[in-house]
């Protein structure tokens, strides 16, 4: 192979591809006028386009200066920023341009260091520059004074980053394989801690909250698996369901932490027929409050056997993926004893990572998940591989509503 010219370091990645782009660009802005502003498809396609664009555009040497430099420094300073109070301060004083001087005096902060935060984090524009150091609230600056979307930046930089720092040399010393214990990976040997992920972070508040309104902030804008377009609810719920047993129980949320997503489900159908059943650890179910009184709390650890049999559907939403393989067929394994052949539904909510043009939050979660559970985001082989072959249950669909976005994958019980 012949060396490589250092003049590629500073050219465009892709010039001759800008005019394509430029058109496909303006083919999904149409789209997106023609669907109206919220469309989750034609929003997230314009958005694929408009960054295939820039990549095609910025040189190695751009982007190796944003992933090193750039990008850092801002969840660095943006992190300070919900640290320190800077964003419920610029919130709570309006959406007119704000004095970096004022902010520092409100705050309590020296004025050069925060007019050099500031200047970082416009000049990557995710606040408005207005004036010499001055600013304008904008809509991403001012989502930040919420807990749901400060909260990622308590989780990202303390909790995640140390693992990923620590992952090369943790890979290296095992020779190069991919982790498969939960509680042999980078992110023990980052904290110091022979505990799993999530006792740790129980063990070191306020993390834990931290995680769960990280969590929320994550599931914000995306869709409801029992929403209309995604999965078909009253076809394959409804119908078939046995109304005759006034015991009989529509569904099962495994793992279901505080009942957000069956909560959400009730709020859909409000007339859903038979019972709904919340199942956790008992101090998970412990910290539920305000829990609408047709959701039933059951305590449950689910390697355990399921004590709800032949349910209408046991339902799963960010188990799995949490899980090596071994302890991912456990689980499964659980419902599968549980189900009826013919009638109960096994309703997995998660990541299908397809084969190609992934997105890069499936792919991101799966490289958080390799270094911090020993787990992984499954492609539909692997779920295949998982589920039917070493399960024996049997998928029926995969039900994804955009790409990027969970997909439910429907299993039942074979015969």
């Amino acid at each position: 192979m012949a060396p490589i010219d250092v003049a590629s370091a500073v050219a465009p990645t892709n010039i001759d591809a800008v005019p394509e782009l430029l058109s496909g660009v303006a083919s999904a802005g149409d789209a997106l006028s023609k669907a109206g502003k919220d469309s989750v498809v034609a929003r997230r396609e314009l958005l694929a386009k408009t960054r295939e664009l820039t990549r095609a555009l910025e040189t190695p040497r751009e982007i190796m200066i944003r992933h090193c430099w750039a990008e850092p420094s801002n969840t660095m300073a943006i992190s300070f920023g919900v640290q320190s109070g800077l964003w419920n301060a610029m919130a709570n004083n309006g959406d007119g341009p704000q004095k970096v001087a004022d902010l520092a005096k409100q705050l309590g902060i020296q004025e050069e260091l925060l007019q050099r935060m500031m200047r970082h984090i416009a000049a990557s524009g995710y606040i408005d520059m207005t004036a010499p150091d001055e600013y304008t609230p904008n809509n991403f600056s001012k989502s930040l004074s919420l807990a749901v979307m400060s909260s990622g930046y308590h989780t990202g930089p303390p909790i995640l980053n140390p693992a990923f720092l620590q992952t090369h040399d943790w890979l290296k010393e095992r020779g190069y394989t991919c982790p498969t214990n939960n509680l042999d990976t980078p992110y023990q040997v980052a904290h110091n801690t022979k505990l799993h992920w999530f006792a740790h972070l129980q063990s070191t508040p306020p993390h834990g909250q931290n995680f769960n309104d990280h969590m929320h902030g994550y599931l914000l804008g995306r869709p409801g698996w029992m929403d209309k377009g995604f999965y078909p609810v009253k076809e394959r719920l409804f119908d078939g369901f046995n109304t005759a047993d006034k015991d009989a129980v529509l569904l099962i949320d495994v793992a279901g932490g505080f009942g957000h997503y069956t909560e959400g489900f009730l709020s859909k159908f409000p007339d859903a027929p038979g019972r709904l059943i919340l199942q956790d650890l008992p101090p998970v179910l412990a910290q539920v409050q305000n829990l609408h009184p047709r959701i039933e709390k059951m305590e449950y650890d689910f390697f355990t056997e399921q004590p709800i049999k032949g349910a209408r559907a046991y339902y799963t939403h960010f188990v799995l993926h949490d899980w090596p393989d071994e302890e991912a067929i456990k689980i499964a394994s659980r419902v599968r004893d549980a189900m009826k052949p013919g009638y109960s539904k096994f309703l997995i909510h998660e990541h299908v990572v397809p084969p190609m043009g992934p997105d890069y939050e499936q792919t991101a979660l799966d490289l958080i998940m390799m270094t911090n559970f020993g787990a992984k985001e499954r492609s539909p082989a692997q779920w295949s591989d998982l589920l039917e072959k070493r399960c024996g249950l049997k998928i029926v669909n995969i039900w994804t509503p955009v790409n990027g976005i969970e997909s439910v994958i429907e299993c039942e019980r074979p015969e």
